[in-house]
């Protein structure tokens, strides 16, 4: 096993807690990261994401872990760079669908976590793993200019969720995007400077727009989007992704292109009906926990704010009709998952599948 990073003796890790009570286990768990047995790497990772990460939330051994972690990812000896920088991103950001398609709104952060900072522990762990990455941000940028291509592209996505930092970012991105050739590391490049308002990368995310890969054309749309520069062009590429999303593996919303795409129109302030059209026949091709994400893309997109108490079917728009019926027809596979029922309940629609196939006017 190599050598840990310098340190992490020093901190009481049992002073500390993680979703499991003490923090004892933390320091042995980031020491197997640099372990040569992959099994024992991939078991260490594994019960870093459960405990200082568990289920999005933080802790106070989470901030007190990032240095460690941006170290491994630092380390060109390291035999698991990748995964350490995704947890550190995660750390700093939870999720990031609750954060996308707009990117990390760091002054209302900063408020509500001050508000809460008498009464919500939670609250201050968040913002102090938040506030560790953003530390570390520089040897992030570093990363940018790496010899691996997924550490590279790690290291954009990573970089994106810190708008107090985005000049810095947005230089060392735009001189990545002058040499890479990569479409996995221009795509999450694309979408971060996307994320960090990088209007004066305009021209460049345009001439991605027409790029031959079609990871880049779609990230060169979702960062166009974001800066409010979706003409025609931008929005046919995010309608044909939300019908049909290109392949290649993005870290954004776990790789999900299409609902990217999706959530990126319903964003927008006008969509054209072919683009609607676009999202609802891409919900019509999911399955199982793919679907309940997209109908709240499409549901949002159709009727933007619930209509409650809820019209009779034929009163709906048209749009509106055909989102209902593309809920109504997803397979049982689907509307399995408590996470639609709610939905449908947030919008005043029937969570019953036999119920909605009846409002919907389906035998």
């Amino acid at each position: 096993m190599r050598e840990p990073p310098a340190g992490l003796d020093d901190i009481d890790w049992a002073g500390l807690d993680h979703a499991y009570g003490s923090a004892e286990d933390v320091p042995d768990l980031l020491r197997a990261l640099s372990s040569a047995d992959e099994d024992e790497r991939q078991t260490a990772l594994g019960e870093l994401f459960t405990n200082i990460f568990h289920q999005g939330n933080r802790y106070g051994a989470s901030a007190a872990a990032v240095p460690f972690l941006l170290a491994l990812a630092s380390d060109p000896g390291a035999p698991e760079r990748i995964w350490p920088l995704y947890l550190a991103a995660a750390l700093a950001i939870g999720y990031d669908e609750a954060h996308l398609p707009s990117g990390v709104d760091i002054t209302a952060w900063r408020e509500e976590a001050a508000r809460l900072r008498e009464t919500d522990r939670a609250a201050e762990a968040e913002l102090a793993a938040y506030d560790a990455v953003r530390t570390g941000l520089p040897a992030v940028r570093n990363l940018l200019g790496d010899d691996d291509a997924g550490v590279r592209a790690a290291a954009a996505y990573t970089a994106g969720w810190f708008p107090e930092d985005a000049a810095a970012t947005l230089t060392a991105l735009d001189a990545l995007l002058d040499v890479e050739q990569d479409p996995g590391v221009i795509a999450h490049a694309l979408v971060a400077a996307g994320l960090l308002e990088g209007r004066a990368l305009l021209p460049r995310i345009r001439e991605h727009l027409a790029a031959a890969e079609p990871l880049p054309r779609w990230a060169a749309a979702i960062a166009l989007a974001r800066l409010d520069a979706a003409d025609a062009p931008v929005i046919a590429e995010l309608a044909a992704c939300s019908a049909s999303p290109p392949e290649g593996e993005v870290a954004f919303l776990e790789g999900d292109l299409r609902l990217y795409s999706a959530l990126t129109v319903a964003a927008l302030d006008e969509v054209p009906s072919d683009a609607v059209d676009a999202v609802l026949d891409g919900l019509a091709r999911t399955s199982d926990e793919a679907s309940f994400p997209m109908a709240g893309a499409a549901l949002r997109l159709t009727f933007r704010t619930p209509v409650l108490p809820l019209p009779r079917f034929a009163e709906l728009s048209s749009a509106q009709r055909r989102t209902v019926r593309t809920i109504a027809e997803l397979p049982s596979e689907s509307w399995r998952w408590v996470n639609l029922l709610e939905i449908l309940r947030d919008w005043g629609l029937p969570t019953a599948h036999e119920e909605c196939r009846r409002y919907a006017g389906l035998a």
